[in-house]
């Protein structure tokens, strides 16, 4: 695993001086290029509209999967468990996008059985909250070792909440946010440092307690720690809905699913130790102008790594690079995502987007104990990847 050097970049990163423009924009295979035959063989059924799938990678070799009403539940060789492993049922907002949308568990969940949620709460804002295990190895977690972390505000519309944790390498939790709803992001959130609408945070929550005696503490360097103006928590901006994003072990980069408007879906990468990006949403959809009106002189935007338009696609649910071993000589090291509307799944490759399958209704991929890809859509299913 290689760990990125965390720099607190200079403040001209804001302007967006040190980001690259759009990068490639293709749906079609590398001419010569051999097509993997990818599918996703159904393991579980029987569950409620699932939001997310992981593991504790604490090589117990357990899954867990979150259920939009709140519940999470647990997969042990092959079979859901009918004894729910944390529920939140109580605390969780359904409504629109709202829910139980994913948990994240501690990077040595053996010796430290901590997990964090995100959730919509009842006030309908984005919560993360923490939670506590009585052991590794246990069967179900007490709704009472509740502890909240931080609320990014939500109040008027109920979609476009992001949601996804992921632990970085140097044991910071990032979190994605949605821009608040609506279309089109009226408010201009996406783009204004004063609001955790539209943003990755990024937060100190290990040994918080000890350091700051808070839930979370502020990385020293974010791009806004100690600043003037603007929320500390940020660590990147210009997001519409960053749905699924997923951390790639071997290069440290991000790669995030960023669900478009009316005109493209896009698959972002943000290289390891990169603070303070831009990802151009509302001035920018895709590799396109959306509100021109937003877009500031001198201000460049990380353009996305591939995108594709609303002809293949509507809702682009953001995968992985595959860095498991069964496929490794077909697909290593190749990102594989697909899209919720269409059905469609693809792998991104140096030679730009192919579809490989499809998976109707997906809405999550996610890695087991050894990195293999699994994902669950909608309609209840709990899928394993093939390739053949």
């Amino acid at each position: 695993m290689v760990t990125p050097t965390l720099a607190r970049p200079p403040a001209l990163a804001w302007a967006g001086a040190i980001f690259a423009a759009a990068m490639v924009l293709s749906t079609a295979a590398p001419a010569g290029a051999a097509t993997p035959a990818v599918s996703f063989v159904q393991r579980v059924g029987g569950l409620v509209q699932p939001t997310q799938v992981t593991s504790a990678k604490d090589g117990s070799g357990r899954l867990f999967v979150t259920e939009k009403t709140g519940r999470v539940r647990l997969v042990v060789g092959g079979r859901l468990r009918s004894r729910t492993y944390l529920d939140l049922r109580r605390l969780v907002r359904t409504d629109g996008e709202g829910g139980l949308l994913s948990i994240a568990f501690h990077p040595d969940f053996a010796a430290h059985p901590y997990l964090w949620a995100a959730y919509t709460d009842s006030a309908g804002d984005l919560r993360v909250a923490r939670f506590r295990a009585p052991n590794a190895a246990a069967t179900s977690v007490p709704l009472s070792s509740y502890r909240r972390v931080i609320d990014a505000p939500h109040p008027r519309y109920s979609n476009h909440y992001g949601g996804q944790l992921v632990f970085l390498p140097d044991g910071t939790l990032v979190v994605s946010t949605g821009d608040g709803g609506s279309a089109g992001d009226p408010s201009n959130h996406a783009q204004d440092v004063t609001s955790l609408a539209g943003k990755l945070l990024r937060l100190k929550v290990l040994g918080a307690q000890r350091t700051c005696r808070r839930a979370y503490c502020i990385p020293l360097n974010n791009p806004l720690a100690g600043a003037s103006r603007g929320r500390p928590e940020i660590w990147a901006l210009g997001l519409r809905n960053a749905w699924r994003f997923s951390l790639d072990a071997t290069t440290g980069d991000l790669w995030l699913g960023d669900v478009g408007q009316d005109a493209y879906e896009e698959i972002d990468r943000l290289p390891a130790g990169v603070a303070g990006a831009n990802f151009g949403w509302s001035c920018r959809e895709g590799p396109s102008s959306y509100a021109g009106e937003r877009c500031r002189r001198g201000r460049a935007y990380l353009g996305p790594q591939w995108s594709y338009d609303h002809s293949y696609g509507e809702s682009v649910v953001g995968g992985f690079v595959y860095r498991g071993s069964r496929f490794a000589a077909s697909i290593g090291g190749a990102y594989l995502g697909g899209d919720y509307v269409s059905g469609r799944v693809f792998l991104g490759t140096s030679g730009g987007l192919q579809t490989v399958g499809r998976l109707p209704k997906v809405t999550s991929f996610g890695q087991d104990d050894n990195r293999e890809l699994w994902a669950v859509t909608l309609t209840g299913g709990l899928y394993q990847l093939e390739v053949s």
